[in-house]
């Protein structure tokens, strides 16, 4: 097909700055150029929707360049990133924590929507929810997929209450560095037990916001402590306004979530009749209701602090393996600058949490 760009990574995924520095900008333009043909032939362009995984070599170098050129190229146009992050446990990559860092540095100011996902997680909603032992990858993006569907949703079906890309943005990101997001979906059931579970609205959104159905994995997730500052609810299927409004009302008055003080809306709800397809090889068994959770929560900020900042300290105290970054170009203070503003990151959340909400104006405070 006429957008797919063939090329078979030398770096094994391993050296970010390869991709970025040197192997990279051979296939930029290539893949610039089918982008081009993509949006000419497009009626209506709304914004561009990049999967990579961050700790990998091609995700993450080749993945930050073509973010910057479609920065450059096309500025208004919404930017929405899948991206698969460390695992607190499962590993492919050796200086995983390095490329992770330098990605994340870069999405700070290249994407406007950032979701999280961890392959730990999916896997062990494959095998507690779906009773698949072994989950292939192929079943993992099966799961993530339905996500972006929903997302996506609206620009191809009518709706009561429709949500475009760029209302993501609007309503989700009350920061521009705070746009890293946790999703969950629901119902996920095997075709075995589909007969015997309720699926009122009610009841599939419950599922999507507890912590085993989220899809990336948080240790001891407290729905008291860990705050949303927004979120966004995509329903799908014969479900009216009404209903979801009672069911988000509900949700509030059980302290099922909690919010940081200053936002006390936090809802964006949208409503989708077209219930989500069963594809060829569908894992999951076909709902006539579905829900989609996609919101902004504290927690995320312990994946940067636990998976990615901790390992990369122990490994850059040695600055072990930094020679070969170095040796593809790059500088050392690039190395330091990247974990500065992770940590400034870490710091915007904690700050999020412990502000106030407040009616009284500084005299001091410039407007």
């Amino acid at each position: 097909p006429i957008p797919c760009v063939p090329w078979q990574s030398q770096t094994s995924g391993q050296y970010q700055r390869r991709v970025h520095g040197t192997v990279g900008k051979e296939i930029l333009d290539q893949v610039n150029d089918r982008l081009r043909k993509l949006v000419d032939n497009s009626q209506n362009v709304q914004g561009f929707v990049i999967h990579r995984a961050v700790g990998g070599g091609t995700g993450s170098g080749l993945g930050a360049l073509i973010l910057e050129r479609i920065a450059v190229d096309y500025r208004k146009k919404s930017k929405i990133g899948y991206e698969i992050y460390p695992s607190p446990k499962i590993s492919t990559c050796i200086v995983e924590p390095y490329n992770a860092i330098f990605t994340t540095h870069w999405l700070l100011d290249h994407t406007e929507v950032s979701i999280v996902l961890d392959n730990e997680a999916i896997y062990q909603i494959c095998q507690k929810q779906l009773d698949i032992d072994r989950p292939s990858y192929a079943d993992l993006n099966i799961l993530i997929s339905k996500v972006i569907s929903s997302m996506t949703a609206s620009l191809r079906f009518d709706g009561e209450l429709n949500v475009d890309l760029g209302e993501f943005q609007t309503n989700l990101v009350p920061f521009p560095r705070l746009h890293f997001m946790t999703t969950a979906l629901a119902p996920v059931i095997s075709k075995k037990k589909a007969s015997h579970e309720a699926q009122t609205v009610r009841e599939i959104t419950d599922h999507s916001f507890q912590p085993q159905n989220m899809l990336v994995k948080y240790a001891e997730f407290d729905p008291v402590e860990d705050k949303y500052m927004a979120i966004s609810i995509n329903y799908r299927g014969d479900i009216k306004s009404k209903e979801a409004n009672a069911t988000v009302q509900w949700l509030k008055q059980n302290n099922k979530i909690s919010f940081v003080e200053w936002c006390p809306t936090g809802f964006k709800i949208g409503l989708n009749e077209v219930p989500a397809a069963s594809v060829d090889g569908d894992i999951t068994a076909p709902a006539k209701k579905n829900v989609t959770m996609i919101g902004n929560n504290v927690a995320v900020s312990r994946v940067f602090t636990e998976r990615i900042n901790a390992k990369y300290d122990l490994m850059y105290a040695q600055r072990a393996f930094v020679h070969w970054f170095v040796g593809e170009g790059m500088e050392e203070g690039e190395f330091s600058e990247a974990r500065e503003d992770l940590g400034f990151l870490e710091k915007d959340y904690l700050d999020v949490v412990t502000e106030q909400a407040s009616d009284e104006v500084n005299p001091d405070e410039e407007f």
